[in-house]
């Protein structure tokens, strides 16, 4: 029961982290273009690694919860 638990906080903790590399991207691209820091080009290349970056971490999450599952399936037979 406590792994089903785990995994539940483990997908909440996913969607926040999204929400939030979501929410620095767009403020990072506003931002950027509003103090004429950066062109639009290069403010798009720093939204891209925030999202390759959070999707890496997001994979990285989710194939612990696969392992847990599997572990704890593998204890019920």
């Amino acid at each position: 029961m406590a792994k089903r638990i785990q995994t539940h906080i483990l997908e909440k903790v996913i969607g926040t982290l999204m929400v939030i590399f979501g929410i620095a991207a767009v403020w990072i691209f506003f931002s950027a273009i509003d103090q004429n820091l950066l062109d639009g080009q290069m403010a798009m290349i720093e939204i891209l690694l925030i999202v390759i970056l959070a999707i890496l971490a997001q994979t990285v999450i989710l194939i612990r919860i696969y392992e847990q599952n599997l572990e704890l399936r593998d204890k019920k037979k």
